[in-house]
């Protein structure tokens, strides 16, 4: 394998920056990367295998940490890029890392190094494609579909067949969430490996971009404005769904709330206004009203006490972008409806 001078350099400069560094050496090219001798001042030497991976994955840093125990020296990746997801997965088992930005973690004998926080040179260039963007509905619905039962085992048909799409899209998203270690195949096919990790993920892209949502203001209070809310299917047969704190509470009653959150047709978003006799404001807004872009936010929705109400998913991705309790609130609904 060729190795570029980013790689070699990235792990060689770290090491020669310490005061008790004595020598750093490369002393062997091995199939995936290198062998380097570090000498300390004290005397006591030690060896570097470090793998050299162009892209990687957290998948693949579950392999090395397996194959490392088989191998001389300590362990360590090297790469252009590491994701937060896969430098945590290196910590937790010990093994070091470094990114060609100046990113690492390693420890050892009296050594201690760690650098977070600088930005990817290339960012485009090793940046992961997304099953997590809004626009990405057949990814959503799938992802949906996983969560309504996060201990159940999935073969790919039918798994395309619940979801109405092909067995490619399936796979697709499902060859992501294995790279991503989020998923794992078993003898009886496929299931998620850690959900809440996954569903955290989730809820980052979910909120990259600003979500179309109108504000209002009504003189009702949140008790009043929920009634009406019944009255506007009765009355004009215009579907409404709660979300937010407004529906979380329908599933787990942990916080007070003040606004109303929910879920409207666009085409019925001017009718309902004018019903429920509110006006837009820029602040100050009790009523917040999100157009139903497509329907898988909606997917496993529920009646609850009468009203209609998005499922715990859409209402952990939703509170999880509300400022005040909203994490607080998304957490309680992945405890008691998602996370069994």
């Amino acid at each position: 394998m060729k190795i570029d001078r980013c790689g070699l350099e990235c792990v060689e400069n770290k090491f020669l920056k310490l005061p008790n560094i004595q020598k750093y050496e490369v002393v062997k090219r091995t199939e995936d990367g290198f062998i380097a001798s570090v000498e300390m001042d004290d005397g006591y030497e030690f060896l570097l295998n470090a793998c050299v991976v162009n892209q990687v994955f957290p998948s693949t840093v579950m392999q090395l940490i397996e194959k490392q125990s088989r191998e001389q020296g300590m362990g360590i990746l090297v790469s252009p890029y590491v994701s937060e997801r896969t430098a945590a997965i290196c910590e937790q088992n010990g093994m070091g890392y470094f990114d060609y930005a100046g990113n690492c973690w390693f420890v050892g004998h009296s050594i201690y190094l760690s650098e977070k926080g600088n930005k990817n040179p290339r960012p485009k260039e090793y940046k992961a494609a997304t099953i997590f963007e809004r626009s990405s509905v057949v990814s959503s619905l799938i992802l949906r579909e996983l969560f309504a039962d996060v201990t159940k085992v999935w073969k790919l048909k039918y798994l395309a067949q619940k979801v109405n799409c092909s067995i490619g899209q399936v796979s697709k998203v499902m060859n992501f969430l294995l790279e991503n270690a989020w998923a794992e195949k078993t003898k009886d096919g496929y299931m998620l490996r850690e959900p809440e990790a996954l569903l955290h993920e989730w809820s980052s892209a979910y909120g990259k971009k600003e979500i179309p949502a109108y504000a209002y203001y009504s003189l009702d209070n949140v008790s009043v404005l929920e009634k009406k809310l019944k009255l506007l299917k009765r009355d004009m047969g215009i579907e409404s769904y709660l979300t937010g704190f407004s529906g979380g509470v329908r599933y787990t009653p942990v916080v007070r709330y003040s606004k109303v959150h929910l879920y409207l047709e666009p085409e019925d978003i001017q009718e309902a206004i004018t019903y429920l006799e509110m006006k837009e404001v820029s602040s100050g807004s009790n009523v917040v009203i999100f157009p139903l872009e497509n329907d898988s936010y909606i997917k496993d929705s529920r009646e609850i006490e009468e009203s209609l109400v998005v499922s715990p998913v859409q209402i952990y991705l939703d509170c999880m972008q509300l400022k005040g309790r909203g994490e607080e609130m998304a957490e309680a609904v992945l405890r008691k409806e998602i996370i069994k």
